[in-house]
């Protein structure tokens, strides 16, 4: 490796690792916000919330990864571009392909760690993820009820206790009120109750003996009244985690053996699959987004020192919203069926890999990059 290299690399890494843990920080807190109502919960203890934070790491890591490469490369020629460094290494003969080894060897290494994250890591803690999740209510639900107090199960759910048994299983005279359906919203009322847990099937269901069910009928001054002796109120995985609705998805628990093997036989047995070849093909583009975000880094931050800081930094991040963005439409347009999904997923990443070579290739015949920038169109409407 030249010295070149080596000096251009340092210049990478530092803001890398930063910006890598900066995302990283913000999206997880971010994803994390939705489960305080869990984490502040009776009987959650710091290992399940330590865990909560391990198995979204890879999620989390698939998606920062490929924006830190890209801010990192940015801030590395910004500053050597500020410095006049560039400048300085083109009149000694180094050129613009010289400079772009070390940003591409950055994102080939990010790039394999983000297909292993991919393909490898992000199946099993996406599973692991929702065991831990639905752990955690368990205790929360049943370590967590409180005596003489309301309590809520779900948001359409919220239930009284007078008193528990000694080992916390089994609740006494229970008052429950049901709202999952406004038009016929249900009071419950059971000498006693028990949680029973399926975790295979992700379902918890509320045992209840010796009560009435009352339910308002289609005119409002009636009141319709249901005796029963054992009565049982079922709880879906849906229901019991709505948080978690972007990790039920099954796909994102299997590995790419396994989805092209789900692919094979969905297909012959002539069922729907447009969802899961976009699945696929996700799991292939975003990895494959280190690249693109490492070349187009390199003429975003090699630009006139006047603009500042922040322009580079701040069109890089429109890049990135315009590609998921982007991203999302093929998605759609895929599991519509209006292209193929792995084509249409596919058509994105090389749409931005032709621009960024686009920009790259201009940046090194001196070209001017100020259409790139945002208030160049503001200024000819004022």
């Amino acid at each position: 490796m030249k010295i070149t290299d080596k000096y251009i690399l340092k210049e990478i890494l530092s803001p890398f690792v930063v910006s890598l843990l900066a995302i990283s920080s913000l999206m997880l807190v971010g994803r994390m916000v939705r489960f305080f109502d869990l984490i502040i919960g009776k009987g959650v203890s710091v290992k399940d919330v330590s865990l909560l934070f391990l198995y979204m790491s890879p999620f989390i890591l698939a998606l920062s990864i490929p924006i830190s490469v890209l801010v990192s490369v940015v801030l590395a020629f910004n500053r050597l571009s500020g410095d006049s460094e560039i400048i300085a290494m083109k009149a000694i003969g180094i050129n613009l392909a010289k400079l772009s080894r070390a940003p591409l060897w950055i994102g080939v290494f990010a790039y394999i760690a983000t297909s292993f994250i991919s393909f490898y890591l992000l199946p099993d803690a996406n599973l692991a993820l929702k065991n831990e999740f639905f752990d955690i209510i368990i205790k929360k639900t049943t370590v967590g009820v409180s005596e003489k107090a309301f309590n809520t199960f779900t948001s359409d759910i919220v239930f009284y206790v007078d008193s528990l048994s000694k080992n916390r299983e089994i609740m006494n005279h229970v008052i429950i009120y049901d709202t999952r359906n406004p038009r016929l919203p249900n009071t419950i009322i059971a000498r006693q109750g028990t949680f029973i847990v399926d975790k295979a099937n992700k379902t918890i269901t509320l045992s209840l003996q010796d009560g009435t069910i009352q339910q308002l009928g289609d005119n409002p001054d009636t009141i319709r009244l249901i005796n029963f002796k054992d009565y049982d109120l079922s709880f879906s995985q849906s229901e019991i985690m709505p948080s978690m609705s972007y990790y039920n998805k099954s796909t994102f628990e299997m590995t790419i053996p396994e989805l092209i093997h789900k692919y094979y036989v969905l297909k012959k047995e002539h069922q729907h699959y447009n969802s899961l070849l976009t699945d696929i093909a996700e799991r292939f583009a975003i990895p494959f987004t280190v690249i693109i975000f490492a070349i187009i880094g390199i003429p975003l931050g090699i630009k006139s020192p006047r603009s500042g800081k922040a322009y580079g930094v701040t069109i890089a991040v429109i890049l990135v919203l315009l590609y998921y963005i982007v991203l999302s439409g093929a998605e759609t347009v895929g599991k519509l069926n209006i292209l193929n999904p792995i084509i249409a997923v596919a058509l994105v990443d090389l749409f931005f890999f032709i621009i960024a070579l686009l920009l790259l290739s201009m940046v090194s015949l001196e070209k001017n990059l100020q259409f790139l920038n945002p208030l160049v169109y503001l200024r000819r409407y004022r």
